[in-house]
Parts: structure tokens; sequence; C-alpha cells
């Protein structure tokens, strides 16, 4: 087999071009590795399709061959095969710093980005950091925040970064690593517009402005994610986070938030927001409508007979009417 692949290979320079495409065709179909030193010297034929099979060989074989057979494709004069060395940096388990280090400072924006990363995952990461730490692309500042060895003062400094994509970048792995942030930091985020999800336990922590804000803004998923962490945090009415909220009049937080909770302070204040006119009365209904699980309680059902006699928003009353029948009919 070996004399038949040095065969094979030795046809690449062959002067008869149906040849050389035989053994093109023989070696991809052979799928040996060491095949790869044979097209090397096709990176600069004069026939483009023969430039595309050295790039094709480098793709299938070099991880198999090793970092080193990468030097040829980062030296190359042609953008194609340094681009290609970039991208088959991350497939290799074996350090390719040195290779990295040939495309770093290359003009082409996706060498230097695949040089970089490569760079920050590989045994010299701490020496390379800072460096990306205060590159212009905003890309490689992403990176270098959100890699490995980046310190939690790298990040806090990726938190203080003009561009959105970075604070983002380097508030994700705070959040990673468990680091609180302040409040400043966390109303400053929120003035940029970051995902307000991420901010919850930060915001929760500090009790703050940040915490009123984010409830203000909060929508969807991030709605629902702030109160399932307020029923993580608070389990009574008397904690700092609800009476904060209760201030800032954030009610509908509260609202859900009461969900499923009982006793006579959790129901009275469910009362209470049940027939707080500023809240839309779809919302109202439906924690009216969320007790009927609890229909068979006498005091609930009272409360409910005394609302529905009052004057409020049809819908309102046919829920706290349907929370009454229920008790009826259970009596039955």
């Amino acid at each position: 087999m070996a004399g038949g692949l040095d065969g094979e290979i030795s046809k690449l320079r062959h002067r008869d071009i149906r040849e050389r495409r035989r053994a093109v065709r023989v070696l991809f179909d052979t799928d040996l590795p060491r095949a790869l030193k044979g097209f090397v010297p096709l990176l600069d034929d004069r026939d483009p399709w023969f430039r595309s099979k050295a790039l094709d060989a480098h793709r299938r074989w070099a991880v198999a061959m090793g970092p080193s057979s990468l030097e040829v494709l980062a030296r190359h004069q042609s953008i194609e095969a340094r681009r290609c060395a970039a991208n088959l940096l991350n497939e290799f388990t074996d350090d390719v710093t040195e290779v990295a280090l040939l495309l770093v400072e290359d003009e082409d924006l996706t060498c230097r980005r695949k040089s970089a990363a490569a760079l920050l995952q590989g045994q010299q990461a701490p020496d390379h950091i800072e460096r990306f730490l205060t590159a212009d692309d905003p890309y490689l500042r992403r990176l270098a925040v959100s890699s490995g060895v980046a310190t939690t003062a790298h990040r806090r400094k990726g938190l203080e970064d003009h561009a959105a994509t970075v604070c983002e970048a380097a508030l994700l792995a705070m959040v990673h690593h468990g680091e609180r942030l302040a409040e400043e930091e966390v109303l400053r985020l929120l003035e940029l517009g970051l995902d307000g999800a991420v901010l919850i336990d930060s915001a929760l922590e500090n009790n703050g402005e940040s915490l009123v804000i984010l409830s203000q803004k909060a929508q969807g998923s991030t709605l629902k994610t702030l109160v399932r962490a307020l029923k993580e945090k608070c389990d009574s009415i008397k904690a700092p986070q609800i009476s904060t909220l209760l201030d800032a009049k954030q009610y509908v937080v509260i609202g859900r938030w009461l969900q499923g909770m009982r006793g006579n302070e959790a129901d009275e204040l469910r009362w209470q927001l049940v027939r707080e006119e500023s809240i839309d009365s779809i919302e109202r209904s439906r924690w009216i409508e969320r007790l009927l699980g609890r229909c068979g309680e006498e005091d609930l059902i009272l409360e409910a007979r005394r609302f529905a006699g009052e004057n409020h928003p049809q819908l309102l009353l046919d829920a706290a009417q349907n929370l009454s029948t229920a008790f009826d009919k259970l009596a039955l």
C-alpha cells in the first residue's frame, strides 16, 4: 500500500492532467492522511481546481497530521489558504499556539478572530488575554472576557466596555461564575438595554432601584423568570424585596408572585390587588380564576362573594361568581 500511495502522490506532478486528476481521486478514495504531503505543492498550482483540492486535502487530513501541517497554509500568500488554516485551528486537541501566532496579525478579519480564539484556549492563554481585552475589534474583546483564563477583574473591565456585545459577554461570564454585580453596574447595564433576565439575581440581592426598573421593563419570559426568582427568594410578604416592589407599585409582579401562596396575609394582599383599578382587568380576573383550586375554603368564598357585590368590571365579577358557584357545587 505504501508503494502504491507514493506512486499516486508522484502522479500529482505528472505532465498529463488526466493522470493528475485521476491521482487526486484515488488519493481521496484511499483516504490516508500521509497523502497530504503530495497536495502541498498544489497550493500554488495554476489550475484553480487543483488548488481547491489541495485545500480540501488539508481540511480532511491536517488534524490527523498535527498542527505543523497548518504552517504552510498560515504562511501562504493566498487568503483562501490562510483562512483554511484559521478555520481548522479549533479542530485540534493539540496546542496550536505557534500556528495561531502566524495568523493573529493577518489583514483578514476571519484569520485574526479564529487565531485569537485559539490563543485564548491554548497553553499560553494568560499571556495573550490583556492584548485582546484592549483590541480595537469588539469581537476580540468579547472573546477575552468570555475566555476560561479571564479573571473577575477582566470581566468587570468588560462591563465598562462601550460595546454592548462586550458588556453582555462579560455579564454572562460573571453570572456563570456566580459573581454578584454592584447596584451601579446593574443600572448601567439596564440602561444599555441588556437582557434583564441575567440581571435578576443581582437586582434581587441589591434590592434597590435596579429591581424596580427591571420589574417595570420585564415582559414575556423575563417577567416569568423574575417571578420565579422572587418565589425562590421570598416566602413572605414581609420580605424586603416584596416591600420594595409594593412601594414602587409593581403590582403585576407581586400579583403573579402571590399565585399559589396561602395564608391570611397573602390572601389579604391578593384581594387588595384584585381591587386595584390601575391593573388590567384581564390580569386581575386571571388571579381570581387561579383560586378555583381552593374553592372549598369558606373564608376565601366569603371574600369572593363580598367582591362580587361590589362595583367592578363584569369580567372580574364573573370570575368571582364562578368561584362562589364552585363552592356551592362542592357542597352538594
